[in-house]
């Protein structure tokens, strides 16, 4: 499932990795965008997003009446490690029960939960949208961003416009969670998840492991080389976390209409084609939705 395309680029602004971090991902990763690049251009140039992301924690006032306080350690001043996001996640739940579920869809190839919060009214004719962050481990900026939202939708669900709570939020701050747990305690810029692939342990790349064009273009885009930073994998959904999207979106009672996968560091709102460079059927109405995205933000 890839989400870039030479024909699909918007310009946006976000302080995501720093100067060094932002070199070694560029160059990972630039030799893949180029050749789209250079020959559509980018779109909406001046769309800029400025991301700023603020804890908007209150102070906590002790009171004669003993009260259950939200996690201490959750803001958005500092990463947190994937303990301390799940047990933001639990909190939510207890904290809005109404509307908020944490449920496991998948177990990762080491055996860590992969943890899902759904906010819903419970509505039968909701519409699915889904959020997921750190796919790829080192993005850390990606689960900041997606837990922030997770509560700005949970905490003001009932302030929120009917185009909010007529749909069923399926958010996965983490995807990656073995990889996330590695970049905190071994290699900071660890990118896949923590597979062994030909007796080693390699990881694959599981923004290329879905199954629409996997391997259709050789190694444009994607790499069958194991110790690629871009494998990707043995067969489509080879990978737990992969195949535990796939199983809880077609396991789904609601439709799902928006799929957003959050990345760093490109200044982009990126859409398909990611495997070549020609338009999708839906090219037009997908540049119109980027464009509203992109205008929200600048």
């Amino acid at each position: 499932m890839e989400l870039y395309s030479g024909d699909a680029y918007l310009s946006i602004k976000s302080d995501l990795l720093s100067s060094d971090e932002e070199e070694k991902y560029k160059s990972e990763s630039g030799t893949q965008t180029q050749k789209c690049l250079s020959n559509k251009g980018k779109l909406s140039s001046n769309s800029i997003m400025k991301a700023s992301i603020s804890s908007g924690m209150k102070q906590i006032i002790p009171t004669n009446k003993p009260k259950r306080r939200r996690v201490k350690l959750m803001n958005w001043k500092r990463y947190h490690k994937l303990n301390v996001i799940y047990s933001f996640l639990d909190e939510l739940e207890k904290d809005y029960p109404a509307i908020c579920t944490v449920s496991v869809i998948g177990k990762s190839v080491e055996g860590r939960d992969i943890k899902m919060l759904k906010i819903s009214n419970s509505d039968a004719s909701n519409a699915a949208v889904w959020l997921d962050a750190s796919i790829h481990s080192r993005e850390w900026i990606s689960t900041a961003v997606v837990t922030y939202l997770a509560e700005f939708i949970a905490k003001n669900f009932q302030k929120h416009p009917k185009s909010i709570t007529n749909k069923d939020w399926h958010i996965v701050p983490v995807l990656n969670p073995d990889g996330y747990v590695f970049t905190h305690t071994k290699d900071r810029m660890w990118r896949k998840n923590r597979a062994h692939h030909e007796g080693e342990r390699v990881g694959v790349d599981l923004n290329r492991n879905f199954s629409y064009g996997w391997g259709n273009n050789g190694d444009q885009g994607s790499s069958g080389e194991p110790t690629n930073v871009f494998y990707r994998g043995p067969a489509p959904f080879s990978e737990p976390e992969t195949a535990a999207v796939r199983d809880t979106i077609l396991g789904s009672a609601s439709p799902f209409k928006v799929f957003l996968s959050f990345h760093s560091y490109f200044e982009l709102i990126i859409f398909p084609w990611g495997y070549k460079c020609e338009p999708c059927p839906d090219y037009l109405h997908l540049l119109e939705a980027g464009t509203v995205m992109a205008r929200v933000f600048a």
